[in-house]
């Protein structure tokens, strides 16, 4: 092999990952042979968790979630006919399983045992009592929405929040696509018309990704500023995002995730539309938050009724695995807006010059 593996990886694990990008296929399937690197590879993974939740280290932290963002951009990218030879998903799997458990292990441990079991066993009584708890937790009405941006949130503020809406949006549609993989039935109706919702129902045009980027364009969020702006704590929530919906046996954390994500859209995406119209914004960039008040409220109805209900029917033990992903999301959702709410609250935000939209 020509490049010195075990050299390289003493600089970082993102550099180790990114050279990866410059291998040759045939580099690409030596490295996967070569275990004793594998081997040195897993303990550079367990030892950067050690740092960031162990130690509380932040840079650490930071480099764990650019590690696994990078494995994920992976994952949800295009293939190009030149990589058609190039196997790279033995070296990225190693570090996704071990650094995804680290994630998934401290969020875990956020979460009382108590809050996820005696719950109902019946699906109609389960959804109310899921309900519930969404209701009661802090970031079902965080004060970023419902008070900050409403009251007195900015062009800028917009712009920053529409920033770190990155971490989920753009991939919506692929998620939904893979959560449908080995279901049957009304279950994967539903996913599948969330779905084709998310493909505009057929029009081009009206694709939710690309009304999503028609958003980000019109408020000025370019590449550049994205990069320049996005929180930690948005990185971490889109890279749990990722977790849940690409590993099949976190399914019922995901039924949960995304049912939270589904049922908060619609009074979240109303302040947007509010705080929006009150700057006197461009309609256009509006479109995409304004059709989802809609939508994401019957996506939710459909949700619960179609997919949480029967599954927690079919096996009552299937209920704390919802809970627990509807609480993965609560909490990290919580840590995102009160990270944006500082952030939007910090004098220098108040000066900043909103770029051209």
């Amino acid at each position: 092999m020509c490049t010195n593996w075990n050299d390289l990886l003493s600089t970082g694990l993102l550099a180790t990952l990114r050279a990866l990008d410059g291998s040759t296929a045939d580099e690409l399937a030596l490295l996967s042979e070569h275990y004793p690197f594998r081997g040195e590879l897993a303990e550079a993974c367990r030892s950067l968790a050690v740092r960031a939740y162990g130690n509380s280290e932040r840079s650490a932290l930071e480099e764990l979630h650019a590690a696994l963002a990078l494995v994920y951009e992976r994952d949800f990218s295009g293939t190009r006919v030149t990589d058609v030879d190039h196997e790279r998903q033995p070296i990225l799997r190693d570090v996704a399983a071990l650094l995804e458990r680290a994630v998934l292990d401290r969020e875990l441990s956020r979460i009382s045992e108590a809050s996820v079991t005696g719950h109902p066993t019946s699906g109609t009584e389960y959804v109310h009592w899921l309900k519930k708890m969404v209701g009661e937790h802090p970031a079902g009405w965080h004060p970023f929405y419902h008070q900050h941006l409403t009251e007195r949130g900015t062009r800028e503020d917009l712009r920053l929040l529409l920033a770190q809406e990155t971490n989920l949006d753009p991939r919506f549609d692929d998620i939904l696509a893979l959560m449908q993989v080995g279901r049957h039935g009304g279950e994967k109706l539903e996913i599948a018309a969330n779905y084709w919702d998310e493909m505009g129902n057929g029009d081009p045009m009206q694709v939710h990704t690309k009304l999503f980027g028609e958003a980000l364009a019109s408020i000025g969020a370019d590449p550049g500023y994205v990069r320049d702006t996005f929180l930690l704590e948005a990185g971490v929530s889109g890279n749990i995002s990722a977790c849940l919906a690409l590993s099949r046996r976190h399914y019922f954390k995901a039924v949960g995730y995304f049912g939270v994500t589904e049922y908060l859209a619609p009074r979240r995406f109303r302040c947007v539309v509010d705080a929006w119209r009150r700057h006197g914004l461009d309609e256009v960039g509006i479109v995409y938050h304004d059709l989802h008040i809609g939508v994401d409220a019957g996506h939710a109805a459909g949700w619960f009724k179609n997919v949480v209900g029967p599954l927690v029917n079919s096996d009552p033990r299937i209920g704390r695995e919802i809970a627990l992903g509807a609480m993965i999301r609560l909490n990290t959702s919580q840590d995102y807006l009160d990270a944006l709410l500082e952030r939007c609250s910090a004098p220098a935000m108040s000066t900043t010059t909103p770029g051209t939209a």
